[in-house]
């Protein structure tokens, strides 16, 4: 069945019950334009990407997904009268909001990677949505940069010597075409799709906000901290938050998953890495409970990870004379 915003496409639409010769979406275009209720968002018709599906998500969150209607065509007639075009239309022009950039001089970011239709409508976009420049710039380095670079075909890594790509957003949003012999509409796997990309947003969003709360909570307790090797806190924090401070090697917490444990984590060297600045004793990995207490000599200790970069105890007391053994 077509989506609520995706009308279909045939002679009963706003009424119009006779034939005519004219193209029936874009009948439907004008029965929507002067209406007066929808906002139209015009993308290509055909197959889908993710910077087109990405885009009409990100307008979904700015405008309401019940206050857009949302067509896929290349006429260039349903085109110029749209309130929104993204992906199709061979312009780039905020003020009249259309967010193309497949024509000759589309914009480039400052590191290199071009703009692709979702990049251009974040750019503008983004921060309103999360009422937060520095959440609107972290969707625009995970996502937006990730997207844009494979809609206009540049890579982003190499494969090292296990031969293994990653599973991209691009796989992903591929998923969501229509599977042969299945009798969906490009139509309507693409709002699927953009129902999938707008949760994404929505949850990518919800746990960037979080993190620059936690960023401030990292902060106080590490001024606060007279021995900046380990830190102490009494509310979960993240062991990434802790890359910035170079003192610091293990940060003990209580468990964010398990009731009434407690958490010892070491930092790791960077983003993206694997390496940690210390380790627990090489003879705890993959032990637990009584063997892990035997052998670590904490009584409480309940689970050590077999890369040697978590602890866990059932007391605070526990968890911090872990942290004192790691080196």
């Amino acid at each position: 069945m077509p989506s609520a915003n995706m009308r279909p496409t045939h002679q009963t639409a706003c009424g119009a019950e006779k034939k005519n010769k004219t193209n029936v979406r874009v009948r439907l275009f004008y029965c929507l334009l002067y209406s007066g209720g929808m906002q139209t968002v015009i993308v290509h018709s055909g197959n889908f990407h993710p910077d087109d599906v990405f885009a009409v998500a990100t307008l979904q969150l700015h405008l309401g997904k019940e206050n857009i209607e949302v067509i896929r065509t290349r006429d260039e007639t349903v085109i110029s009268k749209a309130d929104w075009v993204a992906d199709v239309g061979g312009v780039y022009d905020q003020d009249r909001r259309r967010f193309d950039h497949h024509q000759n001089g589309a914009p480039v970011r400052e590191n290199g990677i071009p703009y692709a239709a979702f990049g251009l409508v974040w750019k503008h976009l983004g921060e309103s949505i999360c009422a937060s420049k520095e959440v609107a710039d972290s969707i625009e380095e995970r996502i937006a940069q990730q997207i844009d670079a494979g809609d206009n075909g540049v890579s982003l890594y190499t494969l090292n010597e296990h031969n293994v790509s990653p599973y991209e957003l691009y796989n992903v949003v591929g998923t969501f075409r229509p599977v042969w012999g299945s009798g969906t509409t490009d139509d309507e796997a693409f709002l699927q799709a953009v129902d999938f990309a707008r949760e994404l947003l929505v949850r990518t969003i919800a746990h960037a906000r979080a993190g620059e709360k936690m960023k401030l909570l990292v902060q106080a307790g590490y001024e606060a901290a007279e021995d900046k090797k380990i830190l102490v806190y009494d509310q979960s924090v993240g062991r990434n938050s802790f890359i910035e401070f170079d003192e610091v090697g293990v940060v003990v917490h209580p468990s964010e998953s398990e009731e009434h444990k407690w958490k010892a984590v070491v930092i790791p060297k960077g983003y993206g890495t694997f390496e940690n600045r210390v380790t627990f004793p090489a003879a705890w990995a993959s032990l637990k409970d009584d063997e892990l207490a035997q052998v670590s000599g904490i009584e409480d200790a309940v689970f050590c990870h077999k890369n040697l970069f978590l602890f866990v105890a059932n007391t605070k007391e526990g968890a911090l004379a872990a942290a004192r053994q790691a080196k």
